[in-house]
């Protein structure tokens, strides 16, 4: 099967989860972690300078999330770096939904955006890929994971995107979560290819 195939097919059997769709129905900010997730995990690192390779598709589906009012964003990562602060800016995530330089406990973060957002834990979807992203599970409705998550960590995850982080995989679960509360921009194009 290829990319195209697989992507499809995990979709509809997604759409056909009812207690899933359910879940996803609830959520109104979608929290991610950036390396392994947003990115392939691999840093490029210069004398002067640390680089990430960030994904176009899963760029324009933020921005365009964002912009039309669709879901909140937020990125939460622990490594501190201008790459991640410079893309969430591209993306139009505020200031106040972007936290880079995180200590290993992200849970306090994840608290502060439902403060913040005036949400319940319900609402809450985390897409994280490691040992330092296990906390958040005390505090969301929704874990997911790339499919490049270390293996022990994929058992927790109610949603295992079949790409790997940077290969469009934020892009596939905001299509699923947008999908799934009848509001994606791409509704209707969705609903003739997967029907």
């Amino acid at each position: 099967m290829n990319k195209y195939e697989i992507d499809k097919n995990w979709f509809i059997n997604n759409i056909n989860n009812k207690n899933l769709i359910e879940k996803l129905q609830k959520i109104k900010v979608i929290i991610t972690d950036i390396d392994g997730c947003l990115t392939n995990a691999n840093l490029l690192v210069t004398e002067n300078n640390i680089g990430k390779s960030f994904s176009v598709q899963d760029g324009f589906g933020t921005s365009t999330a964002i912009k039309n009012k669709l879901i909140d964003i937020a990125f939460l990562t622990g490594r501190t770096d201008e790459a991640t602060k410079i893309r969430a800016k591209m993306l139009g995530i505020p200031d106040e939904l972007c936290f880079t330089g995180i200590d290993q406990k992200k849970i306090a973060k994840i608290k502060a955006i439902q403060k913040l957002k005036n949400i319940t834990k319900e609402e809450t979807l985390y897409f994280g890929d490691d040992l330092l992203d296990f906390e958040a599970l005390d505090a969301i409705g929704v874990m997911a994971s790339p499919e490049n998550t270390v293996f022990y960590f994929q058992d927790y995850a109610n949603i295992i995107v079949p790409r790997t982080g940077g290969d469009s995989a934020f892009r596939l679960l905001l299509d699923l979560v947008l999908y799934a509360q009848n509001k994606h921009f791409a509704q209707e194009f969705i609903d003739k290819t997967i029907k």
